[in-house]
């Protein structure tokens, strides 16, 4: 599980996100402390018709080894999110790559659109984390959260950040709110990795870490026995916001 990081208190998790539809492909770049991916969706309008996946910069040293299993999407219906769902369950996947390849299915009409994302979640002081998302530098959602239960907004007092999220949302918000509402959980659950510190990462593999079996790929049944952690992956973007997404040409 590693040990607590002891610069935790005075920092924020940041990650931004940024997708671009153009005719037959959306390409979708994601950056925070702790990941860096490149994604480009092709389609014919209908279907998807290709899937190129790159890791620029992971945790563990089986991670890249997720990129394959993306393929299980190519020739279904960009319409059918049900399906590309069950084309990608979580065990074989990389949880991010998910995220990215099914935001750009929900985007291939949208040519000549894209849109940023920005989210911020402070770490926990007095046992409250606030997280924030804007879009296109608008602010969408500023949430109060203690032990994963926002408390601020009012409207959203007692709904969870955690399990549970997505059912109360999906009834709560519609359209870019909602997207955006999804996006600041998902940073929201990998912000709390700001807690620990894996240093000597040599005493650190993913195997220690106490993660459920079949989390993600790397938390599966033939990875998690061979995944290291990759010296210098995890990096603190804390007062460099504008540091993030600069290891990509334009998604």
């Amino acid at each position: 599980m590693g040990t607590p990081n002891p610069n935790y208190g005075t920092g924020v998790f940041r990650r931004r996100l940024h997708w671009r539809a153009t005719e037959g492909l959306v390409a979708v770049a994601l950056e925070d402390s702790n990941h860096g991916f490149r994604l480009r969706l092709r389609h014919d309008g209908s279907r998807i018709v290709a899937v190129d996946a790159e890791p620029v910069r992971f945790p563990f040293t089986t991670c890249p080894e997720a990129v394959r299993n993306a393929q299980q999407i190519v020739d279904l219906p960009l319409a059918d999110a049900a399906a590309l769902r069950e084309r990608l369950p979580q065990p074989s996947n990389c949880t991010h790559l998910i995220d990215m390849a099914l935001l750009a299915a929900a985007h291939a009409g949208d040519v000549g659109t894209e849109r940023f994302y920005d989210i911020a979640v402070a770490d926990e002081r007095d046992g409250v984390t606030h997280a924030r998302i804007e879009c296109d530098g608008r602010l969408v959602h500023d949430w109060a959260i203690r032990a994963h239960v926002i408390e601020a907004p009012a409207e959203l007092a007692g709904k969870p950040a955690m399990r549970g999220f997505y059912a109360w949302a999906a009834q709560t918000f519609s359209g870019m709110p909602f997207e955006a509402a999804q996006v600041l959980q998902r940073g929201y659950f990998v912000a709390q990795a700001r807690r620990w510190s894996y240093e000597p990462i040599e005493q650190n593999p993913a195997r220690t870490d106490g993660m459920p079996i079949g989390a993600c790929y790397s938390y599966n049944t033939g990875a998690v026995e061979r995944a290291l952690r990759i010296k210098g992956s995890v990096r603190d973007y804390s007062k460099s916001s504008e540091r993030l997404l600069q290891f990509a040409d334009a998604p």
